[in-house]
Protein backbone atom coordinates (compact mmCIF):
# COMPACT_ATOMS: atom_id res chain seq x y z
CA UNK A 1 0.00 0.00 0.00
CA UNK A 2 1.44 3.33 -0.84
CA UNK A 3 -0.77 6.39 -1.04
CA UNK A 4 -3.37 8.37 0.90
CA UNK A 5 -5.17 11.27 -0.76
CA UNK A 6 -6.65 13.70 1.74
CA UNK A 7 -10.24 14.64 0.99
CA UNK A 8 -9.20 18.31 0.65
CA UNK A 9 -7.21 17.56 -2.51
CA UNK A 10 -9.30 14.93 -4.36
CA UNK A 11 -10.80 17.57 -6.65
CA UNK A 12 -7.32 18.69 -7.80
CA UNK A 13 -6.29 15.13 -8.63
CA UNK A 14 -9.47 13.83 -10.27
CA UNK A 15 -12.26 16.35 -10.74
CA UNK A 16 -10.62 19.52 -12.05
CA UNK A 17 -7.21 18.14 -12.87
CA UNK A 18 -4.36 20.36 -11.74
CA UNK A 19 -1.08 19.84 -13.67
CA UNK A 20 0.79 19.39 -10.39
CA UNK A 21 -1.26 16.29 -9.61
CA UNK A 22 -1.22 14.66 -13.04
CA UNK A 23 1.77 12.39 -12.23
CA UNK A 24 -0.23 11.07 -9.28
CA UNK A 25 -3.38 10.55 -11.35
CA UNK A 26 -1.34 8.82 -14.07
CA UNK A 27 0.30 6.50 -11.55
CA UNK A 28 -3.13 5.48 -10.26
CA UNK A 29 -4.56 5.07 -13.77
CA UNK A 30 -1.55 2.95 -14.81
CA UNK A 31 -1.73 0.91 -11.57
CA UNK A 32 1.72 2.13 -10.55
CA UNK A 33 0.21 3.35 -7.29
CA UNK A 34 -2.49 2.16 -4.92
CA UNK A 35 -4.79 4.50 -3.03
CA UNK A 36 -5.77 3.30 0.44
CA UNK A 37 -8.80 4.48 2.37
CA UNK A 38 -11.17 3.48 5.13
CA UNK A 39 -12.74 4.78 8.31
CA UNK A 40 -13.39 8.50 8.45
CA UNK A 41 -11.57 9.11 5.15
CA UNK A 42 -13.98 6.72 3.39
CA UNK A 43 -16.90 8.58 4.94
CA UNK A 44 -15.44 11.90 3.77
CA UNK A 45 -15.02 10.49 0.25
CA UNK A 46 -18.64 9.30 0.20
CA UNK A 47 -19.81 12.88 0.79
CA UNK A 48 -18.21 13.85 -2.53
CA UNK A 49 -20.86 12.83 -5.02
CA UNK A 50 -18.69 13.69 -8.03
CA UNK A 51 -15.82 11.54 -6.74
CA UNK A 52 -17.77 8.38 -5.87
CA UNK A 53 -17.92 7.07 -9.45
CA UNK A 54 -14.18 7.63 -9.90
CA UNK A 55 -13.49 5.88 -6.58
CA UNK A 56 -15.52 2.86 -7.70
CA UNK A 57 -13.48 2.66 -10.90
CA UNK A 58 -10.26 2.80 -8.87
CA UNK A 59 -11.57 0.00 -6.65
CA UNK A 60 -12.57 -2.14 -9.63
CA UNK A 61 -9.22 -1.69 -11.36
CA UNK A 62 -7.26 -2.56 -8.22
CA UNK A 63 -5.80 0.95 -7.99
CA UNK A 64 -7.61 1.52 -4.67
CA UNK A 65 -7.94 -0.66 -1.61
CA UNK A 66 -10.47 -0.13 1.13
CA UNK A 67 -9.69 -1.10 4.71
CA UNK A 68 -12.45 -1.94 7.20
CA UNK A 69 -13.89 1.11 8.93
CA UNK A 70 -13.85 -0.64 12.31
CA UNK A 71 -10.12 -1.33 12.02
CA UNK A 72 -9.25 2.24 11.02
CA UNK A 73 -11.65 3.74 13.57
CA UNK A 74 -10.10 1.62 16.33
CA UNK A 75 -6.61 2.80 15.41
CA UNK A 76 -7.88 6.37 15.17
CA UNK A 77 -8.96 6.08 18.79
CA UNK A 78 -5.46 4.95 19.72
CA UNK A 79 -3.91 7.90 17.87
CA UNK A 80 -6.27 10.30 19.64
CA UNK A 81 -5.46 8.74 23.02
CA UNK A 82 -1.71 9.00 22.38
CA UNK A 83 -1.97 12.63 21.24
CA UNK A 84 1.02 14.58 19.96
CA UNK A 85 -0.54 15.57 16.63
CA UNK A 86 -1.48 19.09 15.46
CA UNK A 87 -4.02 18.43 12.72
CA UNK A 88 -7.69 17.54 12.93
CA UNK A 89 -7.00 14.36 10.93
CA UNK A 90 -5.97 11.58 13.34
CA UNK A 91 -7.90 9.20 11.05
CA UNK A 92 -5.39 9.83 8.25
CA UNK A 93 -2.50 9.09 10.61
CA UNK A 94 -4.25 5.89 11.76
CA UNK A 95 -4.77 4.86 8.13
CA UNK A 96 -1.05 5.30 7.45
CA UNK A 97 -0.11 3.27 10.52
CA UNK A 98 -2.50 0.40 9.66
CA UNK A 99 -1.78 0.22 5.92
CA UNK A 100 1.90 1.14 5.86
CA UNK A 101 1.16 3.89 3.32
CA UNK A 102 3.86 6.51 3.62
CA UNK A 103 2.91 8.92 0.85
CA UNK A 104 0.25 11.53 1.54
CA UNK A 105 -1.25 13.92 -0.97
CA UNK A 106 -2.60 16.92 0.94
CA UNK A 107 -2.39 20.69 1.08
CA UNK A 108 -3.21 20.75 4.80
CA UNK A 109 -0.08 22.14 6.49
CA UNK A 110 -0.85 20.75 9.95
CA UNK A 111 -1.56 17.26 8.57
CA UNK A 112 1.58 17.42 6.43
CA UNK A 113 3.65 18.27 9.51
CA UNK A 114 2.05 15.40 11.44
CA UNK A 115 2.63 12.96 8.59
CA UNK A 116 6.35 13.82 8.48
CA UNK A 117 6.68 13.70 12.29
CA UNK A 118 8.95 10.77 13.23
CA UNK A 119 7.07 10.37 16.52
CA UNK A 120 3.81 9.73 14.64
CA UNK A 121 4.79 8.05 11.35
CA UNK A 122 8.02 6.08 11.22
CA UNK A 123 9.66 3.00 9.75
CA UNK A 124 9.71 4.39 7.10
CA UNK A 125 8.98 8.07 7.53
CA UNK A 126 6.11 9.70 5.71
CA UNK A 127 6.42 12.02 2.72
CA UNK A 128 3.95 14.53 1.32
CA UNK A 129 3.18 15.03 -2.38
CA UNK A 130 2.14 18.61 -3.21
CA UNK A 131 3.41 19.33 -6.72
CA UNK A 132 4.75 17.68 -9.87
CA UNK A 133 8.31 18.11 -8.59
CA UNK A 134 7.41 15.49 -5.98
CA UNK A 135 6.69 12.84 -8.63
CA UNK A 136 9.83 10.94 -7.57
CA UNK A 137 8.03 10.14 -4.30
CA UNK A 138 5.56 7.98 -6.21
CA UNK A 139 8.24 5.56 -7.33
CA UNK A 140 9.88 5.71 -3.89
CA UNK A 141 6.73 4.63 -2.07
CA UNK A 142 4.76 2.78 -4.73
CA UNK A 143 7.08 0.10 -6.03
Amino acid sequence: MCLIIDSNIVHKVFLSPDPDYQPLKKALDDRGATLVYGGELRREYLKMAKFIKRLRLLDQSGAAKIFPDALIDSHTGAVVAAGGYKSNDPHVLALAIVTGARLLCSDDDALSDDFKNKKLIDNPRGNVYRRAAHAHLISKHCR
